[in-house]
């Protein structure tokens, strides 16, 4: 989201997030609760009557912890050539997630491989297992896209290769519509000569798709001797009512009314307004209507923000979200900092350059601006914002001359900037005035 004072320098490409109101990483959180929900839906369809009752015959020795346990990776590392297949895999899954084509979707996914992740030795003394899984697997494949329904439609970007407690993954960069960024690894194993996905690590939560899944199982447990097994993995018990809660909070995000959702979270007893959970959908909540009212929810805005390291974890990339705070507070070194950490934990992108290349324009570092937006436009040369943040810089310094030589890479790849174009923003008002840009319309035919 761009600042206030400083529209984006043409409307027709992406604005960069150059002061965001909203939290880096937040575009997607609900999204993935909300997938994990669509699931649990599945497990409590296959059930005659809810899960929770049907927990209380879990032994009492089974206290194992729920936290994550991988199952054991693929037996061989990739050879040079699965790494190239996995390369294609990747980008032809982040085209038909941006595309929303979901049957392409589905058919990269391993829903069986994904149930053998959530349905390990820690839930084998789970009553009717079996009637479990099948409602997972069911709940995982029958929505269009499957389990990857609500990432469906951002913008996605395969970045690169990694391997995550011994299996495959591809860090995919999302850019949901209206702003931000956030980050997921979509973990595969081989199937035949190319991959599956098989699960969804989320940087926010530093979790897995398929913990999220069975911790929110835990959470049912009743509050007999059983619910000490959620205890162990520091989960609140939930009833039927708290899981009606929790999935009306984001049937409501999901719908727009989030000041409608924001009222169940501040009227929840404070042990279920500190789960991971609610707290996600208080957050999202928070951020659209502080974005959408600017200034009306400042305070328990940023106290939220501050307070999501103690609730996430001490693992979980809470930085995305501290990119926000640090702006809103006008820290911009602290801002940078955060961003550089980012970097570091999904192993670099070129998109967290130009906010980086944004941040430095405000603090009037324009050699360290220009230098990060130009390393990031020769990292990923279709990367828009880094145009955006080019010119943006070159707007404030007034330097003509360098705004036609970026106009004219532009002409190179089919965009021509024209005064009707540039007339909307009024950053461009002394530039539309001066010689250069005489000359350039003269130069392009751009008079039009």
């Amino acid at each position: 989201m761009n600042s206030p004072d400083l529209p984006p320098p043409f409307p027709h490409l992406p604005p960069v997030a150059q002061a965001p109101r909203k939290g880096m990483g937040a575009g997607m959180i609900v999204l993935i609760i909300l997938g994990v929900l669509v699931l649990f839906a599945g497990v409590l369809a296959a059930l005659a009557i809810p899960v929770y009752k049907r927990m209380q015959g879990l032994a009492q020795g089974a206290k194992d912890s729920l936290q994550h346990k991988a199952p054991a990776p693929p037996a061989k590392e990739l050879t040079a050539l699965q790494k190239l297949e996995l390369k294609a895999f990747g980008e032809r899954l982040a085209d038909a997630l941006t595309a929303g084509d979901a049957e392409t979707i589905k058919s990269m996914l391993d829903s069986e491989g994904m149930a053998d992740r959530v349905f390990d030795e820690r839930t084998s003394g789970f009553p009717q297992v079996s009637e479990m899984r099948k409602g997972f697997i069911s709940g995982a494949t029958k929505p269009p896209g499957g389990w990857l329904r609500n990432v469906m439609g951002n913008k996605t970007k395969a970045l690169h290769y990694r391997e995550r407690d011994g299996y495959p993954a591809i860090v995919m960069r999302l850019t949901p519509e209206g702003g931000g960024v956030n980050y997921v690894d979509i973990v595969v194993r081989p199937f035949g000569k190319s991959f599956r996905a098989v699960d969804m690590f989320t940087y926010m939560y530093a979790s897995y798709f398929t913990d999220e899944t069975r911790n929110l199982m835990a959470t049912m447990l009743p509050s007999s001797s059983v619910g000490k097994l959620a205890s162990l993995m520091g989960a609140t018990n939930f009833d039927s009512e708290m899981i009606n809660l929790l999935k009306k909070g984001g049937e409501l995000i999901k719908a727009g009314r989030y000041a409608e959702a924001l009222s169940i979270c501040e009227a929840l007893p404070e042990k279920y307004r500190t789960h991971r959970m609610f707290f996600m959908l208080r957050m999202q909540a928070l951020m659209q209507l502080n974005d959408a009212e600017e200034g009306k929810y400042d305070a328990p805005y940023r106290e939220m923000l501050r307070s999501a390291p103690d609730i996430l974890g001490a693992d979980s990339t809470t930085d995305l979200l501290m990119i926000d705070l640090m702006f809103l507070d006008n820290q911009l070194a602290e801002a940078d900092a955060c961003i550089q950490r980012v970097e570091k934990v999904v192993g670099g992108d070129p998109y967290l350059k130009v906010l980086r290349a944004n941040t430095h324009r405000m603090m009037k570092d324009y050699e360290g601006a220009l230098k990060l937006a130009t390393e990031a436009q020769s990292e990923e040369p279709d990367l828009f914002e880094a145009v955006d943040a080019r010119l943006t810089i070159h707007v404030e310094q007034k330097h003509y001359p360098a705004i036609v030589e970026e106009f004219r890479e532009l002409k190179k790849k089919g965009v021509i900037m024209t005064r009707q174009l540039l007339i909307e923003d009024g950053v461009y008002e002394d530039f539309l005035a001066s010689p250069e840009f005489a000359a350039w319309e003269k130069e392009s035919g751009a008079q039009r």
